[in-house]
This record gives C-alpha cells, structure tokens and sequence, in this order.
C-alpha cells in the first residue's frame, strides 16, 4: 500500500511516500512570493506574470504565490504540489495523510494527582470541553515529569473547524485526508524505538527553515516543548564567496544561541532532569558544524537523526514523516480526523457500498410488503361494513364481528411498523468515531418493537471504556428512533492480541407515525 505523508510547515511543505512502511520518495517544495510590477524592474515580463501555481524554471520544487493573497502559501500552491508529487511517484497513492503545522495545535500542560490515563485523560478531555464549548474535542495527551504524588501531563488539542478546512482544501485538490496528527505525535513516533534506554531525557532539535523545534523526550513522553525561530542570513547568492563565509558562520552562531536559549528554558523548568544526549534534525546544511559545536560547547554525546533510518538521502530532514509512516503501518499513530461514513464501519467502499443496498432494498421490500397487506385487510373489512339503523343506534353507525375483527388485526399490523432505513441513516452519521458495528436485532414484545445494537471499539491509551461508553449514550439519547434504553451490557474482550470493548444496548423503537 502506498502512503503519502504531507508535512505543512511555514514557507514549505514536505511530502513522502511509504510503501508499507518503508519510504521510497521524500521531497521538499519552498514557496516563494512571486515577483510583482515595479518591485523587481530587472526581472523579465515572462517571470513577472508567472503563475501564481508555476515552478520556478531553475529549481522545479520551488513554486511561486500571489503575495496579494491572503490564503496560505501552500494552500494557493497545494494543486501543483500534488500534481508534481502525482508526476515524480508515478503509481497510485491508496491513503494520504497530514501532519499540521505547530501553530495549529494548542499545546497545554497540565498537573494532575497520579491516577491512571484513563482518568486522567477523562479529567483533561472535560477541561478543553469547557474552555472550547466542543462536546466531544479532537486532543491527545502525552505524559511528562511526574513524583511520588502529581502527574504532569501535555495535552495537543486541535479544533474540529481546523481539521475541516484542512479536509476541504486536500478534497479540492482531489485528495481525501485519511488522518490529521501533530508534529509533536509524529516525532515521539519517530524515537520509540529507543525511548526504552532513556534514563533522563534526550533533546531533539530539528532546524528547518529558519525555526528550531526542540522536543526533549523522556522513556514515558515528552518533558519539554518549544518552537523559536532563529535569524537566517537573506539572499546568500547575491554576495560575494567572503560575504557569504561570514554569514554562514553568522547564522551558524544563531542557531546555536537559540538552541542555548531553549535548553536555559528546559533547564529551569526541569532541573532535576538533566539531558543525556542530543539529536540533530532538519535540512540544515551545516547540522555536522553544529553537532560539532554543540558537542564542544555542551560536552554531551550529539548524533544526527534520524532515529529510524530510511537510506534515503537527506534523510535527517525527514524525522517527523519518518515516524508518522512507521507508526501508520504499526497501528499505533494517534489521528485527529474524523471517520467518514465507510470509516464507522469495518467495511471496504465496494464490498460496503454492497452490502448497505442490500440492506436498504430489504428494508424497502419489508416495507412494501407490509403496506400491500394492510391495503389488502382494507379492501376485505370495507364490504363487511353495516350501515345500520340511525333511529335505533342513536345516528351511529354499526358495525359487524367480521369487521371489527379485522379492523383489530389491521391495528396491530399497523402499530409494528418500523421504518429501519431511518435508524440506518443515524448510525452511518452518527455512530462515534472508531466505534464498529457488530449486530442488529430487532424484535416484538407485547406489541413493541425493541431493538437490540451490539457495537465493538478497540480499546486504546487515548480512549478509555467510560469515553466509549459515553459516546454511544450521548449517540443513543439524541435518537429520535430510539427510546428507553435498557443498561448496557459491557464486556471486554480479547482479539488479535488487542483489547476490545463490546456494548450491547436494548432500546425500544418508535414506531410509524402514521399520521405522516
């Protein structure tokens, strides 16, 4: 399976493709503003009225923008990112995937009493309800420093309009995101591998573009996080080989200072943890002198990222996408997007698209059937019906045992209806996220219809049994089908070597409004 991975970032945007898990093609695409009347006199006119979506001829992944714009660089140019990664892969790509920028997460920590990650992420889950009014908000959390009594933990929220523009914008471009994470996730993913010899804690710094994000991860989480830019010298080619040395070596000496700036940062909120090792990453050129630098200035072991090798070249630069795409194929990436309607089901869109029409025509079958008999009763009781005597009825009509047996039978007949295709249309919108569908069974009791639902989700770090729980509640209570819900049976079992958590929910049904 091919998986394309996207990493959104200031001024560029990062792309590879992992074929089950492996990654075979990774590139960079800069945007750049693009040159308008009157500022740049000795460009051309051809490269004056470049397309805002047009490559640069000497580089064909540096692609221009409409500065005038006010939308996002990458959004102004994502159409021709995905048609220039379409021409370089030259194969299909089965699933995309999105890592946001940092500045679209917010980040908070958050001291707790030691208590398991359940409740904890319980206690959090209903602090970002409140501060953000969203019901059910997409947000993770990543354990931190804790001590014999408190807990510290960081929670990543990212808001569900922004999970949906981003979704908007990839469909315009004819992609459908199948998951949305961090940059914080991704690059955890990236070191689990070697979290286990983590005594203290490690630092990773990853350089790309004139910012610096540092990370430093412990064996559990993460214990620090920060995102500074540093000042990169403008226009390196356009002064001489001397000027050019100097400002190297200048923003070599920026880089460094503000690695400095965020360790004095780390080293006062954690001075009981000190760093053990430091990791370089990113498309800096220079990440050897760094290293070197670091290594002296510091007197810690530094190495060059990336912690899961590719054999790509400049495979440091990719750490992040790296860690996404293992953690892809592992099962163990941790996803803020929202299911779509074949998502909510364990079902494939062919074999699935099958199955609810067959389902559907069912239902409408059943439906057609029921109503050809309730006309065939009406036709049989309206001969059978007795005009009567008004003078001895009092002006009511009679009527004979034949009919109002009939008319009997017709009652009960009508009262059981049930219209399956609306509950169906509930569960394929409303059914939580990661939530499976196992059994539906419906049946009759002293002339009500009660419908029991059996419904599977794998339990996991980020979802506990009371969140599960309560969502298909809160999906069940707002059921205008669905009335008088039993207790729930809840079980957990056992499948694949993961655990899952099965719900059964008796409910009654609400029967045809006849007088639609």
């Amino acid at each position: 399976m091919n998986t394309l991975i996207i990493y959104i970032r200031e001024t560029s945007l990062q792309a590879v493709l992992s074929t089950d898990g492996q990654l075979s093609y990774c590139r960079t695409f800069d945007f750049e503003p693009r040159a308008t009347a009157g500022t740049q006199d000795e460009k051309s006119g051809q490269d004056q009225h470049r397309s805002i979506h047009a490559p640069a001829a000497e580089n064909p992944y540096l692609i221009y923008y409409d500065s005038d714009d006010k939308r996002n660089p990458w959004d102004l140019a994502l159409k021709e990112v995905i048609r220039k990664i379409r021409s370089d892969i030259n194969d299909t790509i089965d699933t995309t995937h999105l890592i946001i920028p940092a500045d679209d997460v917010v980040i908070a920590t958050h001291q707790l009493p030691k208590l398991s990650r359940q409740d904890s992420e319980k206690m959090i889950g209903r602090r970002i309800s409140a501060e953000t009014k969203e019901e059910f908000p997409p947000f993770s959390i990543i354990p931190a420093a804790s001590d014999q009594k408190t807990q510290n933990w960081y929670s990543l929220y990212v808001p569900t309009a922004t999970l949906l523009d981003y979704r908007k914008v990839f469909a315009s471009a004819r992609l459908r995101l199948s998951s949305i994470t961090t940059p914080v996730n991704a690059m955890i993913d990236a070191f689990r591998g070697i979290r286990e010899a983590i005594f203290n804690s490690h630092a990773v710094f990853e350089i790309q573009r004139g910012f610096i994000e540092a990370y430093y991860i412990s064996a559990d989480g993460i214990l620090h996080f920060q995102r500074l830019p540093y000042s990169a010298s403008e226009n390196p080619k356009e002064i001489n080989a001397v000027e050019s040395e100097k400002a190297q070596k200048f923003k070599l000496f920026k880089i460094i200072d503000t690695i400095f700036k965020i360790n004095s940062h780390y080293q006062t909120a954690h001075p009981q943890i000190p760093v053990q090792m430091v990791w370089l990453c990113g498309l800096e050129d220079d990440l050897e002198n760094i290293a070197t630098a670091l290594k002296e200035a510091m007197g810690l072991e530094v190495g060059i990222a990336p912690a899961i090798p590719t054999g790509l070249q400049e495979e440091s630069g990719y750490v992040p996408l790296a860690g996404f795409a293992a953690s892809l194929y592992n099962g163990t990436a941790v996803g803020y997007s929202t299911a779509d309607f074949f998502k909510r089901f364990p079902l494939r869109k062919t074999s699935g698209a099958i199955i609810y029409t067959v389902t559907t025509l069912a239902a409408l079958l059943a439906f057609g059937m029921t109503e050809r008999e309730y006309r065939k009763l009406n036709d049989q009781v309206r001969p059978s019906r007795m005009p009567g005597d008004p003078k001895m009825s009092g002006g009511k009509a009679s009527a004979s045992p034949a009919y109002s047996k009939n008319l009997e039978a017709l009652k009960k007949l009508t009262a059981r209806q049930f219209v399956f295709y609306d509950l169906f249309r509930e569960l394929a919108n409303d059914l939580p996220d990661g939530v499976l569908l196992d059994n539906l069974e419906f049946r009759l009791k002293d002339d009500k219809g009660f419908l029991d639902i059996t419904a599977t989700a794998r339990l996991s770090d980020n979802i506990g049994e009371s969140m599960l729980l309560s969502r298909v509640m809160a999906m069940l209570d707002k059921s205008p089908t669905l009335s008088n819900h039993r207790d729930p049976s809840i079980t957990v079992v056992s499948r694949e070597n993961e655990r899952y958590l099965k719900i059964t929910v008796t409910s009654e049904v609400s029967p045809l409004d006849k007088t639609k």
